[in-house]
């Protein structure tokens, strides 16, 4: 069984979600716990500014295959609550938080959950790409530690299949947008000076960062790019040819220089880098964008406020939300095709799963030699070859033979049912045979991301 433990930017504040981000270390170390749950057989972490959720797949126990549906679901959320009372004890977070915070879905909606967060109709910006390359990082992650195998394998395949099919059916991620985009748009908005005189500051080489400086080089700024490691933004700006458009700040330099600038994205790791009393009381309006998990500053709007910073808006990844609306509701017709698409995967999905049994598969191959037999010896009967009173005898004959024949390559099918590299060459046999009626897998493991943080 599958299942789903979502805290998102639609269900809990950043507040709580930047209390639940993982490096790839404590992933990898809060997984290992979680498979170790009875009946937890694979899992894998899906953890970005915006969203930390479990995947796992459940073993049907010796009990529950004899609970009805409502019973399962009960038997699967007590598993869950394990995993999440596990994933509090981790993080030192009030596991009554989190369970009171959690969204969870199980079976065929567990599934088309995971199959529209990689289509991006569950991102704060429907459509955005990026979560495409974050979902195959994590399963990337898990899958070479030997933390998710067949299950999740099959899952996220699919789930990559049906986020393709929905770019490629709908405009949902035409002329693509993203959190760093409209960050951007609306720093830019905020500018009442001329453009000319702004002066833009980026920290962070991550995605985001690199985001922004695309987004903003189309612009005529004064720009500037700072990160902890100057060396990686060096590599950064070589890399992708803005050695001309950006200028470099040196990290130990941030606090003297972060009151020259007009807007500032904040999208790098490690958390807290700027407080208020780093800050200069000034006429001219700023604008800070706080775009990493855990966040990068101190403050908010409110509380500089209070401390007499009038001129100062700060805004993080769930205020973009609201921001995001217009392009929200120019997609939606989009996206509502999209949740079709998405519908007919996991209906694909399941139907494909139950012709994956090997069980199926030596059936039909198994009927189909039988089916032979049965004809040959009706036609030789006709044509009087052999006497109809010999029926039983040479039925039991054939019979013996195909049994002989067939006993290897069922052997082999076999041995095939726990091998997730045996998916392609199952279905492709169960096609054969008419256990399946179409192919829906082309390769066996999902691709992995390969871009270069």
């Amino acid at each position: 069984m599958y299942a789903v433990i979502s805290f998102s930017h639609k269900n809990v504040g950043v507040a709580l979600r930047e209390k639940l981000h993982f490096n790839d270390t404590d992933s990898i170390a809060l997984l290992k716990q979680l498979n170790n749950i009875d009946n937890v057989l694979e899992s894998m972490l899906l953890a970005t500014c915006n969203r930390c959720e479990i995947y796992a797949y459940l073993q049907d126990s010796d009990v529950s295959k004899d609970l009805d549906s409502n019973s399962l679901n009960h038997y699967a959320l007590a598993i869950c609550a394990e995993m999440i009372t596990k994933l509090a004890n981790f993080k030192g977070i009030d596991k009554e938080i989190l369970q009171n915070n959690a969204h969870i879905v199980l079976q065929s909606h567990a599934v088309h959950h995971v199959f529209s967060v990689a289509s991006s109709l569950m991102s704060v910006v429907i459509g955005e790409t990026q979560i495409s390359g974050q979902m195959k990082a994590a399963y990337k992650l898990s899958y070479d530690n030997n933390l998710c195998a067949k299950a999740l394998t099959r899952l996220l395949h699919f789930a990559f299949r049906c986020a393709a099919q929905v770019r490629t059916l709908t405009d949902i991620s035409k002329n693509p947008v993203s959190v760093a985009s409209i960050a951007v748009n609306l720093g830019l908005e905020y500018l009442e000076k001329n453009l000319q005189k702004a002066n833009i500051l980026v920290v962070g080489v991550g995605e985001m960062g690199l985001l922004c400086l695309k987004n903003l080089v189309k612009h005529d700024v004064n720009l500037t790019l700072c990160n902890r490691t100057k060396s990686n933004a060096q590599e950064l700006l070589k890399t992708h040819d803005l050695e001309n458009f950006v200028s470099i700040l040196d990290f130990t330099l941030l606090q003297t220089h972060i009151n020259e600038y007009d807007i500032v994205f904040f999208a790098v790791a490690g958390g807290i880098i700027l407080t208020h009393e780093m800050l200069q009381k000034l006429e001219k309006k700023r604008i800070f964008f706080d775009l990493s998990i855990p966040r990068n500053l101190a403050f908010d709007t409110t509380q500089l406020r209070t401390l007499g910073h009038h001129n100062i808006e700060v805004i993080d990844v769930d205020d973009l939300k609201s921001k995001a609306a217009t392009h929200i509701n120019a997609r939606k017709e989009s996206a509502q095709i999209a949740m079709g698409i998405v519908g007919q995967f996991v209906l694909d999905f399941e139907h494909w799963l139950s012709g994956l049994g090997v069980n199926p598969v030596i059936k039909a191959m198994r009927e189909q030699a039988k089916l032979a037999s049965y004809k040959e010896i009706n036609r030789a009967i006709k044509k009087g070859y052999i006497p109809e009173a010999l029926r039983n005898n040479i039925e039991k004959l054939l019979h013996s033979a195909f049994n002989e024949f067939l006993h290897a390559p069922t052997m082999k099918i076999k041995a095939m049912a726990d091998d997730e590299r045996s998916d392609s060459m199952l279905e492709a046999i169960a096609n054969v045979f008419g256990a399946q009626d179409k192919i829906l897998l082309n390769r066996y493991k999902c691709e992995y991301d390969t871009t270069k943080q």
